[in-house]
């Protein structure tokens, strides 16, 4: 189904989406330009079954209009997930381990990618590695909370050779 459009102020055709990021979130030209190359391919997420839920859901968390923009800009990406299936069981399972609310919300607004990360192929697997090293459960919390950029490295390929090292 073709995307409705709008002209922009500058005359070009803009997305509905980027209409409502600009119209909700005010998101300038230049950021929209940003957040469209870091979705990697035509930003045109439908804004009420995507982009709405999901602001949504990052102010019911606790995040600011700010954090919230933060987010956004820096994990586009997000709306080509289901929240259901995606950032939404990061979340929980992120409170399972013992962050509270305004840990998460500290940890997504420092790193947004991490609500993309699978469960099952990078949280668990970089968690349980954390424990192995000796690594208490509550130093786990706080070490993502402080370092939130570790969870986004390769576990194979970055954290374990510089350990051994």
């Amino acid at each position: 189904p073709r995307v409705p459009r709008r002209s922009s102020p500058s005359g070009d055709d803009t997305t509905m989406a980027e209409a409502y990021l600009s119209s909700s979130l005010g998101f300038s030209e230049a950021e929209l330009h940003k957040v469209k190359v870091r979705y990697g391919r035509k930003f045109e997420p439908d804004v009420e079954d995507k982009i709405k839920p999901f602001l949504e859901w990052l102010s019911d968390l606790g995040m600011t209009d700010l954090e919230v923009h933060k987010v956004v800009a820096g994990c586009p990406m997000a709306f080509r997930y289901r929240l259901e299936e995606t950032s939404k069981p990061v979340v929980l399972w992120l409170k399972g381990l013992g962050l509270d609310d305004s840990q998460v919300v500290k940890l997504v607004a420092k790193f947004p990618p991490l609500l993309t990360f699978s469960l099952e192929g990078v949280w668990k697997p970089k968690v349980q590695w954390l424990k192995g090293l000796g690594i208490e459960d509550s130093q786990v919390a706080k070490t993502m909370t402080k370092f939130p950029s570790l969870m986004g490295c390769s576990l194979e390929e970055n954290l374990k050779p510089r350990v051994r090292w």
